[in-house]
């Protein structure tokens, strides 16, 4: 098997042949890409540890909504739809931050800060809880059981972007 890889080049001659500069072996194993990226060329968005948003929400449009502004806002975002889901995934993952609804299937949002917070890895993450209730309602129970914050649906994007940068801010990221 000794054939040879020509190509049509298109810097002045129609119908001419360009060999290959290195010989092409079929049972050598390709010689490493040159133009493979190294640690230092990587921008300085793809180095950065982004912090991780954990968001807990049943509600289909509120938690595309969520998950939309936070990915553009530089967060990684991982979901879960009811209160078992959302302690399996928060002992799984690395959490900076957990947007919880208070109304959810299978454990409502005070159950599952009560238990996270059972937790000696959860007792510094931060959680804000995210309803459409009358905060005033559950206030009381909610800072007994562990919670940080309110935000209240429809949701306000300035107090969102404020609670977002105070309790996980994303650093301005290097130009």
């Amino acid at each position: 098997m000794n054939s040879k890889f020509e190509y049509p080049i298109n810097t002045g001659s129609l119908g001419g042949t360009r060999r290959a500069s290195t010989p092409v072996s079929p049972f050598e194993p390709p010689t490493p890409n040159r133009f493979t990226f190294e640690h230092a060329w990587l921008p300085a968005v793809l180095t950065q540890q982004r912090p991780t948003v954990l968001v807990v929400e049943d509600n289909d449009e509120t938690s595309f909504l969520l998950r939309t502004v936070l990915t553009r806002k530089g967060y990684r975002v991982i979901e879960a739809w009811d209160g078992k889901q959302a302690i399996e995934v928060a002992e799984t993952e690395e959490v900076d931050l957990i947007l919880l609804d208070l109304q959810l299937p299978r454990l409502n949002g005070l159950g599952v800060i009560h238990r996270l917070r059972q937790n000696p890895n959860f007792e510094t993450v931060p959680i804000v809880i995210v309803t459409g209730q009358d905060p005033e309602k559950y206030r009381t129970s909610a800072i007994a059981e562990g919670c940080d914050d309110f935000l209240i649906k429809p949701i306000d994007f300035d107090r969102l972007d404020a609670l977002l940068e105070y309790y996980a801010p994303t650093g301005k990221l290097a130009a």
